[in-house]
C-alpha cells in the first residue's frame, strides 16, 4: 500500500509497533490509547496521552508501540518536506506490496 499524504491517521493494536526512519521535524499525536515512543540510541522514554503529542528530533530511527489494548497515532509530516512523510510511509508499507504481489502471481 502506497500512502501519499503530508499526514495520516494510524490505528496500532494492542502490542503493535510503527517503524520510522527519516522522520525529524514529524508530530506524533496520541488520539486514542497511550503511545510509547522510542528513538534509536536515545535514553529518553517518551509516552504520549490521549491529546499529547511530540515532534521527532532526531535523525535516528524511532518505534512507536500501542500500550494497553490499542491506540491510534495522528502523524503529521513536516511543514517544510510533506513529501518525506509519503517517503517513509511508502518504505514502511513495502514489504507487505511485495507479499501481496507475491500471492497474486
Amino acid at each position: 500500500m502506497w500512502i501519499n499524504t503530508p499526514k495520516a491517521r494510524l490505528p496500532l493494536a494492542a502490542h503493535r509497533t510503527l517503524r520510522l526512519k527519516d522522520a525529524r521535524g514529524t508530530r506524533l499525536r496520541a488520539v486514542q490509547g497511550t503511545l510509547w515512543v522510542t528513538i534509536d540510541g536515545d535514553l529518553r522514554d517518551i509516552v504520549l496521552d490521549p491529546g499529547e503529542s511530540f515532534v521527532v528530533d532526531a535523525d535516528r530511527p524511532l518505534v512507536v508501540t500501542a500500550l494497553g489494548d490499542c491506540a491510534t497515532v495522528d502523524v503529521r509530516g513536516p511543514a517544510s518536506a510533506p513529501g518525506r512523510l509519503a517517503a517513509w510511509l511508502r518504505s514502511m508499507w513495502a514489504p507487505y506490496g511485495a507479499a501481496v504481489t507475491q500471492a497474486a502471481a
